[in-house]
């Protein structure tokens, strides 16, 4: 008889499981469709991705929620009622962290996809998965260190053993975890874009391509990939040519002999310039020739002119040398 009671006693509470996860079901997806028809007059896509990503956590919500009540709604089920209240905050705060953490992705996944084109914030798209794996992670470690200690949980053991091995990763990892901030805030302050033309310390040119979680890859002008850890790159006294825009003023020096007509020089360099017609040179801007030094028998000379994308430079710079080089050899 007892054994029948007790029988009953548990498949009653199961049928009430039953019926609250069915109406969660149902009460979930209709509390979402509301939100969604409110959220279907803003312009803006992220809120529609939110609501679409916290469709499970509403329904967990509303099932919690209606099977709570249920239970103390029958006398009969006041023990099982006591057990599910001890924890019912606890289970409350798992699913809001659930939620959090699924609407974070959302948003993340969002800017991937569509916020990127039109947000004013740009950020390294290849940091995003980073991103969400971190905040994952640090939301659930929040939430359920809350949640134990909701439940009855000393939590004290776990924060200290949590911090030493924090304490230890940290040491054990210094020189990434420096390259790791070092390239999120190269990412967020952004001083430089994919594709600027860069002058690094030690001369070479070099074109910015990636700035990844550990390194920053650069192209120098005979295609050669540089590799440079991003806590050395954001130390680095680096000129962009690209900013504040994309012109910038070349100079190009030389030697030629002391008896040189810097004048006709200059005209020469001028006529082969206007013949060659070279992409991003901008004669409107006028040109300048400078005698720099006199020596026993040559003259140092500087040409300079303007150009409009740092990557038309090389073949400009040909044309300029080329014209020197004819004109010294005509005399």
């Amino acid at each position: 008889m007892f054994e029948q009671a007790e029988l009953f006693y548990y498949a009653f509470i199961a049928a009430l499981f039953a019926v609250s996860l069915v109406v969660g079901r149902i009460a979930g997806p209709i509390f979402t469709s509301i939100l969604e028809k409110l959220s279907g007059k803003t312009k803006s896509t992220l809120d529609d991705r939110i609501i679409a990503a916290i469709k499970v956590p509403m329904e967990s919500f509303f099932f919690i929620i209606v099977f709570y009540f249920l239970l103390h709604h029958f006398p009969e089920l006041s023990s099982a009622a006591t057990f599910l209240e001890k924890y019912t905050l606890a289970i409350i705060v798992v699913l809001a962290t659930f939620l959090i953490s699924e609407a974070t992705g959302a948003a993340i996944r969002w800017y991937y996809e569509e916020g990127a084109q039109s947000s004013r914030f740009k950020l390294d798209l290849s940091l995003l998965p980073l991103l969400r794996k971190v905040t994952k992670i640090a939301v659930y470690a929040v939430g359920l260190t809350i949640a134990l200690a909701d439940a009855g949980f000393d939590v004290t053991g776990l924060l200290a053993v949590t911090s030493v091995v924090g304490l230890i990763l940290g040491f054990a990892s210094q020189e990434t975890l420096a390259n790791l901030f070092a390239g999120l805030a190269l990412q967020m302050d952004r001083p430089y874009h994919y594709g600027d033309y860069l002058r690094l310390p030690g001369g070479e040119l070099a074109v910015i391509r990636k700035i990844g979680m550990r390194s920053t890859r650069l192209e120098d002008t005979a295609h050669n990939t540089i590799i440079i850890s991003n806590s050395e790159f954001a130390k680095m006294r680096v000129t962009n040519y690209n900013k504040p825009d994309d012109i910038s003023a070349v100079s190009i020096a030389a030697e030629v002999p002391l008896s040189t007509d810097t004048s006709r020089l200059k005209s020469k360099i001028a006529s082969a310039l206007s013949a060659a017609k070279p992409s991003g040179l901008l004669p409107q801007k006028g040109y300048s020739l400078s005698i720099d030094s006199v020596k026993a028998g040559t003259i140092a000379i500087s040409f300079s002119f303007f150009v409009q994308g740092y990557q038309n430079e090389p073949k400009i710079r040909e044309i300029v040398n080329r014209a020197i080089l004819d004109f010294a050899r005509k005399k």
